[in-house]
């Protein structure tokens, strides 16, 4: 036993030291045949080189970088501790999702972030869950592409397209959805979160104005690619990864049209929830 309590201890101590503050940043690269970790070439593209000169001296480490066919595999080198940064889709993550997480995700140019969407009912409707709306009549609570088209995104993302549910309006604002929605002209409201807590946020403290309504269901669109690192990465240095990736395309554009190139048009890096890439299979999540 005593022997298993240190071997225990000696890989928490290895796995502490693997993201100690002077040990290197192993960035994760796509390219056609796979190689180990190692200093950057100085022949590397003038973007790369950028974006490992950024970290560097930001981080004050020094950066590797580290070659893999695929996806699927720099997943797997990051789970086990191979790499300390790679960029994965949903189908990569999947296998490793309890080893690693997301930390950021990129936006183009003239698209709308990924904001939450909240989904409602009157309190006394059956519906528990999405898949309870199907041929539901919605109403959204508005005509701008926030109100409109990310919601729309979000809702079939997570199994439940247009087709899905029954007739959609739009109405001018978030108070008139709710007045609809009250009044049974439709069976489910569709707002962001920003939009939900200003309606139902009152005048005094604890006052819930949405206390006749309730939420069946809340998601974010899922995001198709994103930076993710080890969910052992100590927080310091994960909040400062986000942080320098955050400003990057203001303070090194060039860095991060390298960092972002999996990104078309890409506009800007955006901190992200941790499952980011989860995709439910259906509506009846």
């Amino acid at each position: 036993m005593k022997r298993l309590v240190l071997s225990v201890a000696a890989l928490l101590v290895s796995a502490a030291q693997a993201q100690a503050p002077g040990v290197p940043l192993r960035i994760a690269e796509l390219t056609e045949a796979a190689a180990p970790c190692g200093p950057l070439a100085s022949d590397a593209p003038a973007g790369q080189r950028a974006y490992h000169r950024l970290l560097a001296e930001r981080l004050g480490v020094e950066t590797q970088t580290c070659a893999f066919a695929d996806r699927a595999a720099a997943a797997e080198a990051l789970a086990q501790g191979r790499v300390d940064v790679a960029v994965l889709d949903g189908e990569a993550y999947a296998p490793v999702s309890e080893a690693v997480r997301a930390v950021l995700t990129v936006r183009p140019r003239n698209e709308l972030t990924r904001l939450p969407i909240v989904v409602s009912v009157k309190a006394a409707s059956p519906a528990q869950t999405l898949s309870d709306l199907g041929g539901a009549d919605l109403v959204f609570g508005g005509r701008m592409r926030a109100h409109l088209e990310v919601p729309r995104r979000a809702l079939a993302d997570y199994g439940a397209p247009q087709e899905f549910f029954g007739e959609a309006v739009a109405a001018a604002d978030y108070d008139g959805a709710a007045a609809r929605l009250r009044s049974g002209e439709a069976d489910a409201m569709v707002l962001h979160a920003g939009a939900w807590q200003r309606l139902c946020r009152g005048d005094s403290p604890g006052e819930d104005l949405c206390d006749d309504l309730r939420v069946v269901w809340r998601a974010r669109p899922v995001a198709g690619l994103a930076l993710a690192v080890r969910r052992d990465m100590p927080d310091e240095r994960r909040f400062r990864l986000i942080g320098i990736h955050v400003a990057m395309h203001l303070e090194a554009p060039e860095a991060f049209a390298w960092a972002a190139r999996f990104i078309p048009e890409a506009g800007e890096f955006e901190p992200t929830e941790a499952d980011a890439l989860v995709r439910q299979t259906a509506a009846a999540e």
